[in-house]
């Protein structure tokens, strides 16, 4: 699988999230890199979603950052393989 450059930014939050930083202090982080801040919403997504996936899989640690995927490609993901599963 060819990836293209890691995106900075998810790099910055998945950092921050595995050290359970709080939004304060990672949108200070954030503007410290004149990267757009992130709002209560999008922060509870990164600690309860995206870190618990990437965690406990290789392939979605690297979508992750190097593909910039969204919450509905996990999601999307997560359903073909449940799919797969209940069919074997």
């Amino acid at each position: 699988m060819l990836y293209k450059k890691v995106n900075q930014r998810s790099l910055l939050l998945m950092s921050c999230a595995l050290d359970r930083f709080s939004l304060e202090e990672v949108n200070n982080r954030l503007d410290d890199r004149l990267m757009r801040p992130i709002n209560n919403l999008d922060w509870n997504v990164w600690l309860n979603f995206y870190i618990p996936l990437a965690q406990g899989n290789i392939l979605y640690e690297q979508e992750l950052l190097y593909n910039n995927r969204d919450l509905s490609w996990f999601a999307n993901d997560l359903k073909k393989r449940h799919n797969k599963k209940t069919i074997s």
